[in-house]
């Protein structure tokens, strides 16, 4: 039985769940082979599917960053992990709030930041001041013991511990706060932080480690020849981990449907970035290619009709996310919100035109980027095309329909001169527009003074040459 929503408000309850490093293609409704999402395929199938997703600064602050102002990393601040968000943003929540709603987190945050530069406060308390507007708050800043990780609560100083693996103590906390606030007034915004699957790769549980110990995993082409073995010991941690997350999903729909408010709820699944596992030669994430920048976007609104599943193509990005919520919810967008809102295509009220784009960008070389010898870079992502230039010139051009495995660079090619040109003109307008000067990555780094900071201090461990094309000139 559905109840009728309470006060006079009729806006709808937001649900909003995402994982850390799972990508776009992990999933049974993808077409993965090896995905166990039995759950998660269920519920894509009365979904708008947004198969262009992506994570345009694809690692786990800036997304986070993004996510709650609605900005890209070189305007909100957060361009690399562990830096501190401004704790006086014009958050989500706070935008919510002004527009009658009570609001929650729950999870992994990773926003308080390390000043120190060395991950100083990654296992401290977050402070009331800096969970940015929401009302209720149980989470902790950075941990990946998923079986024995903590929680604070609100501005409580007792140190808490998830029982068990903490995803599904987690969802269980979700399903509690789904079925408290059902029949309360005013509508809530509710965010569910998982972090898996992201490493470490042998702490799922047994039951779920088990059905990956001996199963024959297939490979995306794209994996070098060589590192076959080492992908696949990868990814069967990967997938267990994934298996687990996808029980855990029931325990949140479940609680939608128990509390009769199926009717009224938005409930959106999707990742802060994706992982690698050596497609293309590499691990984790903060890369351009498919396997890194694209993200699942699943989003469920009753009020769309039939509970069906369609596509929009558009490439929804981390900052579109904030405002194409709040105009789901009919309420107003902060001037301060960069990202676009998509809400008007999800209502039907206009079409997708083929011109979209979402903005990829490493503002500063880190981690996986300094290992490999990459640079910064700035990008497009269309529904098509993937177009990426570093501060050598033009880096990147594939077909992604063509191509999507991204094994055929077009840089340079005579017959596609026309396209690199017409990218590279778009890339350029998009600069223009967010008044990116795209300047070397040092130059960020000593602007915002984190450049004392470990991770973009790590020696180079390699130079990193596409397994398929030929060096660029």
């Amino acid at each position: 039985m559905n109840r009728t929503p309470s006060g006079a408000r009729g806006r709808p309850n937001i649900v909003f769940i995402f994982a850390d490093e799972w990508r776009a293609q992990a999933a049974g409704y993808a077409g993965d082979p090896n995905a166990h999402t039995p759950h998660l395929d269920a519920f894509a199938a009365r979904c708008i599917n947004f198969p262009n997703a992506v994570s345009g600064c694809p690692v786990c602050c800036p997304y986070r960053a993004s996510l709650m102002t609605g900005q890209y990393p070189l305007t909100h601040g957060v361009f690399i992990n562990d830096v501190e968000l401004d704790p006086g943003c014009e958050s989500i929540a706070r935008a919510f709030k002004a527009g009658g709603y009570r609001t929650a987190y729950i999870g992994k945050w990773h926003l308080y930041g390390s000043p120190d530069g060395a991950f100083g406060r990654r296992a401290q308390r977050v402070p009331r001041d800096y969970q940015m507007g929401f009302d209720d708050w149980k989470g902790f800043e950075c941990s990946h013991d998923y079986n024995h990780s903590h929680y604070y609560w609100n501005d409580e100083p007792t140190r808490h511990t998830w029982a068990g693996y903490d995803a599904f103590a987690q969802s269980r906390e979700a399903a509690r706060y789904i079925r408290d606030h059902a029949d309360a007034d005013p509508p809530f915004l509710l965010m569910l932080s998982w972090g898996p699957p992201h490493s470490p790769l042998d702490s799922a549980p047994d039951q779920y480690r088990a059905m990956y110990s001996d199963r024959p995993l297939t490979l995306r082409p794209n994996v070098p020849p060589g590192l076959e073995a080492d992908a696949r010991a990868h990814l069967a941690g990967y997938y267990a981990h994934i298996a687990a997350l996808d029980d855990c999903l029931p325990i949140v729909l479940d609680a939608v449907d128990q509390a009769g408010i199926a009717d009224n709820t938005i409930i959106v699944f999707t990742s802060d970035h994706g992982e690698m596992a050596k497609s293309q030669g590499l691990n984790t994430k903060l890369f351009p290619f498919a396997e890194s920048v694209d993200v699942p976007f699943l989003l469920y609104d009753p009020r769309q009709g039939a509970a069906k599943a369609r596509e929009i193509t558009v490439p929804i990005d981390s900052p579109d996310i904030m405002p194409t919520l709040l105009g789901l919810a009919g309420l107003d967008i902060p001037d301060a919100v960069e990202g676009r809102d998509w809400s008007p295509i999800v209502r039907g009220e206009r079409r997708p035109s083929g011109e979209e784009a979402a903005f990829l960008i490493m503002a500063a070389e880190f981690t996986e980027i300094r290992f490999n010898g990459m640079r910064a870079y700035r990008g497009l992502r269309t529904d098509r095309y993937t177009y990426v230039r570093d501060l050598d010139g033009p880096w990147l051009l594939f077909d992604n329909r063509a191509d999507p495995f991204q094994m055929t660079n077009l840089i340079g090619r005579h017959e596609h001169a026309a396209l690199q040109h017409m990218m590279e003109d778009r890339l350029q307008a998009r600069l223009t527009e967010l008044s990116d000067e795209f300047l070397p990555g040092q130059v960020y780094l000593e602007r915002a003074n984190l450049s004392h900071y470990r991770e973009v201090t790590l020696p180079l461990k390699r130079r990193w040459v596409d397994p398929w094309s030929a060096p660029r000139r």
